[in-house]
């Protein structure tokens, strides 16, 4: 069973990505889609130029941003938590994606997303690499941490670069049109995403997840304390390097397209291993589906609501993360093992 969960969660992102193709506030709606999808096919041309319009460059390119990048949080939390052998660890626990928002958001602030939309995750990945490096070399020494050092550099990062990226908007207060940039991409959506936009967060889960994959074994020994990975041939200390960086370039290169989502690489990992255990072979592609999902139906949420609430994406994930996480931090007080 747990070998065809994976085949059963594509089965369930492809409902929730008609869902998210087909309903929204306005038209058109779950007609039109399957019009459109016959005429794309070849089989019927009743659909006028707006509707096509708006199925194939408005929400086909934001669905695929909400699969490509909670494919890529997810993936990077399931990283981050085997290679610091910490269940609490994720890129917005750690500081990697407050990192990844404060390039970003000197990119935007400062022009630089108008001369290439490659700039702007270009910007996100130095800061969120630089970050990560510092949580590195502030939670221990010589490849060992300590978990309770690690979180105390990450909150300490998280706010240190949180209060950094409010003074950069405050600074740019007298350009409304970048501060509200920022500030609409600081709460998470996927507002007017393009193909442009879709193709680069593809790009990074492309990329990182080649990286990673050869190495899944990795992963699997790094749950184990350094010494027991090394007397099994593995190196742990440059092993956590090699793939925390690559776990920074999944979140830098979805940060840069979504802005701030919230516990997705948190809380995602743990419930595929609830599903599948902690093998990394079987857990990575459970994870991602099951990031793209929770990305897809979030977003969803967003997009039914009420007009007048503003709901953006970061809020909603949030909202369902921030109970979980309380939750297992109930846990670890009580003495659970997580």
């Amino acid at each position: 069973m747990k070998q065809r969960l994976p085949l059963l969660l594509v089965g369930l992102l492809l409902v929730v990505a008609v869902l998210h193709l087909a309903f929204a506030r306005v038209s058109p709606g779950l007609g039109s889609l399957f019009e459109w999808l016959f005429a794309w096919a070849g089989t019927g041309d009743g659909l006028s130029d707006m509707d096509r319009f708006v199925f194939a460059d408005v929400r086909t390119p934001r669905l695929f941003v909400a699969v490509f990048g909670g494919a890529a949080l997810a993936l990077a939390g399931t990283v981050m938590q085997a290679s610091f052998r910490n269940p609490l660890a994720s890129p917005d626990i750690i500081g990697t994606a407050a990192g990844a928002a404060f390039g970003g958001a000197i990119a935007i602030v400062y022009g630089w997303s108008q001369l290439a939309v490659i700039f702007t995750p270009l910007a996100a990945l130095i800061g969120a690499t630089g970050v990560t490096a510092l949580v590195f070399a502030l939670a221990g020494s010589h490849g060992r941490f300590s978990v309770a050092n690690l979180l105390l550099a990450g909150v300490a990062l998280n706010t240190l670069f949180g209060a950094l990226t409010t003074f950069i908007v405050t600074k740019s207060f007298s350009n409304y049109t970048a501060s509200s940039q920022v500030l609409f991409w600081l709460m998470g959506g996927l507002d007017n995403r393009t193909w442009d936009h879709a193709w680069i967060t593809l790009g990074g889960l492309a990329l990182f997840s080649a990286l990673i994959w050869p190495r899944v074994r990795e992963l699997d020994l790094l749950t184990l304390r350094d010494d027991s990975a090394h007397s099994l041939g593995v190196d742990a200390v440059k092993s956590r390097r090699y793939l925390v960086w690559c776990a920074c370039g999944l979140t830098a290169t979805t940060v840069a397209n979504s802005g701030g989502i919230a516990f997705v690489g948190l809380i995602v990992p743990h419930l595929a291993r609830l599903l599948v255990g902690p093998a990394h072979r079987l857990l990575m592609p459970t994870a991602a589906l099951l990031g793209a999902i929770l990305m897809v139906v979030s977003d969803l949420g967003c997009r039914v609501s009420p007009a007048d609430w503003n709901l953006r994406l970061g809020v909603v994930t949030a909202i369902a993360g921030a109970p979980y996480f309380l939750y297992l931090l109930a846990r670890q007080r009580n003495g659970v093992r997580l």
